[in-house]
């Protein structure tokens, strides 16, 4: 069965989906490292993707499947952070209390990392995909491919690159699909997992 075509997410969509994503990034890399003790992973995730959905909602696109089974979480060209009133809407200025300071400070120095990484590989107008998400139980399904579709049509109609960052091997191969290469992969100079930092041109 095809996927079905995606949907703008809004506001009362944010607890949903953010334990869509909590459960889809439960085993992730980035987030293994960032909150080691399993036991209080999930709660964690939770609070760190409402925080990233909100963020997303404020500063750009947020796109969901009509089951809300799966999260795309988009920021658009010159908008990769956020001004203070944002990040405060957001809800991530709490997240030294609510990620606690030991995995706040791994995150901080590995999304740092992140960060300049993209800004050398990558310092012109782009499309960034913060976040892609889908419950474990619908994935292999299209319905990852199906929520990139609509920004990356954007992109090409711009002629502006997209670029994200995964540190899951498997998915480079997805990813590669739908026209991202791998433009660096590199362990933190300071702390954190390998990275596949990956772009793509404009289609078309």
């Amino acid at each position: 069965m095809p996927a079905a075509d995606p949907v703008a997410a809004g506001r009362d969509d944010v607890p949903v989906l953010a334990a869509v994503a909590a459960r889809a990034f439960a085993q992730d890399a980035m987030f293994t490292f960032v909150f080691p003790d399993p036991s209080g992973r999930a709660r964690r995730l939770d609070r760190f993707f409402r925080g990233a959905i909100r963020c997303g909602l404020l500063a750009g696109s947020v796109l969901t499947t009509p089951d809300r089974a799966a999260v795309a979480i988009w920021l658009p060209p010159g908008r990769a952070g956020m001004a203070l009133g944002g990040v405060l809407r957001s809800g991530m200025a709490a997240f030294p209390v609510t990620l606690g300071p030991r995995n706040f400070r791994r995150f901080t120095a590995y999304t740092s990392w992140l960060d300049g990484q993209r800004r050398a590989l990558e310092p012109a107008p782009h499309w960034f995909l913060l976040a892609l998400a889908v419950d474990p139980d619908h994935q292999r399904r299209g319905t990852g491919t199906a929520l990139m579709a609509p920004r990356l049509a954007d992109a090409d109609r711009s002629g502006l690159p997209s670029y994200l960052e995964t540190t899951d091997e498997e998915n480079v191969a997805f990813y590669g699909r739908a026209g991202f290469d791998v433009v660096r992969e590199a362990v933190p100079d300071t702390a954190g997992p390998r990275t596949w930092l990956m772009l793509r041109p404009p289609q078309g």
